[in-house]
């Protein structure tokens, strides 16, 4: 075996592959659709190709997060070489459960800052146990404040590590490109649910607050994968998350692809049971490593 860019001749061979489970790989099948190729590479990372002689067996996207399709021990072993030899770097590595795994454990690279080593895949297969809540919305620029605010927390709570501890400009950059996009949905109140008004975080300068949000992630013309899902903790336990999920599954498959899919942690049992309530089944289990 061997590793080598990827060139436009294996094009067919990556398309076939992703489109045979677009929920399990929307990262690559939105490259291709962007690209037009699977021969990338670019500041933001390259795409690979592991061969048994000519032909592909397994593909591995290596940037800011790297992520295979194929992978296996033999071929996670040729991509651990070339990584060890260039060094650590920051990085996310996502994907089915048992490479991701076997690929850390092949890395000399210390400690991760996150491990979150199992991760139900799910996606919204069945019919929703709950009526979708109407006022979740999609956010826009004027927002910005609100979502940057509620995204920090919930990145933090999540991982474990503030996302701003470096400086606060690119992840600003980041809501805000969602925002413009359309692709941040959002329920805001002014009061809690028992008529209080909210505490401010404190990247919060207003009174109204997000209550609830999700992002449109990655996405193709056949999936999407859901990202940032969060629940203000005055409204945690009132049944708003459930809602408000099958509100933001029903905008996706309008507006953007029929396959809806996310990953959430095993230990948050109340995300299973709301994704659960909102019409998702798990599919398969996956893992996220970030140095």
């Amino acid at each position: 075996m061997r590793l080598a860019r990827l060139g436009h001749e294996h094009t067919d061979w990556l398309s076939r592959l992703t489109e045979a489970d677009p929920a399990h790989h929307v990262f690559l099948a939105s490259l291709l659709e962007l690209t037009r190729s699977a021969q990338v590479s670019s500041p933001s990372g390259t795409l690979y190709g592991v061969f048994d002689g000519d032909e592909p067996v397994a593909a591995y996207w290596i940037g800011g997060s790297i992520i295979s399709l194929g992978a296996t021990p033999r071929t996670n072993a040729l991509v651990a070489d070339m990584l060890n030899s260039r060094g650590r770097f920051a990085c996310s590595i996502i994907g089915d459960h048992r490479p991701v795994i076997d690929l850390q454990r092949r890395l000399r690279w210390g400690p991760a800052r996150s491990v979150r080593a199992d991760q139900p895949f799910m996606v919204a297969d069945r019919q929703p146990r709950v009526a979708p809540a109407a006022e979740v919305r999609v956010g826009d620029l004027e927002d910005v404040s609100e979502a940057y605010a509620a995204a920090v927390e919930m990145f933090t709570e999540e991982v474990g590590f503030s996302p701003v501890e470096n400086g606060s400009a690119g992840y600003l950059s980041k809501v805000r490109s969602n925002l413009a996009s359309g692709s941040t949905l959002l329920y805001t109140a002014e009061r809690g649910p028992d008529g209080e008004p909210l505490p401010r975080w404190p990247a919060q300068n207003s009174a109204r607050q997000v209550v609830f949000k999700a992002d449109i992630g990655i996405r193709s013309d056949t999936a999407v994968q859901i990202q940032g899902v969060w629940v203000h903790p005055a409204f945690r336990g009132r049944g708003l998350a459930a809602p408000g999920m099958v509100a933001v599954t029903g905008h996706v498959r309008r507006t953007v692809a029929p396959v809806v899919s996310l990953y959430v942690n095993a230990f948050n049992a109340p995300a299973l049971r709301t994704y659960a309530a909102a019409g998702y089944s798990q599919r398969g289990r996956f893992a996220t490593i970030i140095y």
